[in-house]
């Protein structure tokens, strides 16, 4: 939302309830803490209309977050390349691995590090047509129970088997 307001100062909570996927509720709640807390500025424009404007505690905030985030991706990714160096040394270099998980941006960053270890991979959506003589890793703990019947590891967090 701090985004946003950023970037938009007429943008209004029925934009911003659409923007987040938030209820219209739940945005006006959110807009009154950030304005308790000075995080966002109110500035009436007409008898109905506001204006929200992010005042340098907002945009302190804000940073904050975004580096917040940048440390648990960062921590995420040292996590996973280390599992994946770990998975390697016991099960070699020389296969292809499959990848298994529907959050993008995680497929990303594991495509990434296999391709920088020089590992080979293939995706696979469909447990079906997983052969289960293959290594899966895998991202999602939804997916932990689908795993079971396969050689399979998650990428996220302590490997076990090993």
């Amino acid at each position: 939302m701090l985004e946003i307001i950023e970037n938009n100062a007429s943008v209004t909570q029925r934009d911003l309830s659409e923007k987040t996927g938030l209820s219209l509720g739940m945005v006006n709640l959110l807009l009154k803490k950030f304005v308790k807390k000075g995080i966002v500025k109110l500035e009436r424009l007409d008898g109905k209309s506001f204006r929200y404007i992010l005042t340098p505690e907002g945009f302190k905030e804000k940073s904050k977050k975004t580096i917040d985030y940048i440390k648990r991706y960062y921590q995420k990714t040292l996590l996973i390349k280390q599992n994946i160096e770990r998975i390697i040394r016991i099960y070699g270099r020389n296969r292809t691995y499959i990848l298994f998980g529907k959050d993008r941006e995680m497929k990303e960053i594991i495509e990434g590090i296999l391709k920088e270890l020089n590992v080979d991979y293939i995706t696979e959506n469909d447990i079906n047509k997983i052969d289960k003589s293959k290594i899966i890793l895998y991202w999602d703990i939804d997916n932990e129970e689908k795993m079971k019947d396969f050689n399979s590891k998650f990428l996220l967090g302590e490997i076990k088997e090993i």
